[in-house]
């Protein structure tokens, strides 16, 4: 099974940073996720969290805690099937986002508005878990 990783970061009001994908995205086209991606052979899943965060917002991050949700893709055709994403909640050490050329926008969003964002299985998954 091929591993993945979402990670929630958050502002000092609680909202999580949410990133759009762009159209041009081999996965998810123009729709919203977490920060995150495939964990590579030899990597933790915290070497993971790390690197994706940097390479997609220029952010960097520590993970001083295990994951606190795992979503299952389902089987089937899709490019994410057979994956177990694991969600970390992290601290952010640097605040300056650059988006990388998968992404085209950013948002800050809450327990009250999240859901008005179409997201992909995962991140949707992994913000229901968060917030609830």
């Amino acid at each position: 099974m091929k591993k993945g990783v979402n990670v929630i970061i958050t502002d000092d009001k609680n909202r999580v940073l949410v990133l759009k994908r762009s159209s041009h995205a081999k996965s998810s086209p123009n729709l919203w996720n977490l920060l995150g991606g495939n964990v590579g052979n030899s990597e933790t899943l915290k070497e993971a969290v790390k690197r994706e965060a940097r390479e997609e917002t220029n952010l960097e991050v520590e993970s001083h805690n295990d994951y606190f949700f795992i979503y299952y893709y389902p089987h089937g055709t899709k490019e994410n099937a057979h994956t177990a994403v694991y969600a970390f909640k992290v601290k952010l050490i640097s605040r300056r986002i650059r988006l990388d050329k998968t992404h085209t926008e950013f948002k800050w969003v809450s327990r009250d508005n999240w859901q008005s964002l179409d997201y992909t299985p995962s991140g949707a998954a992994t913000l229901r878990e968060f917030f609830k």
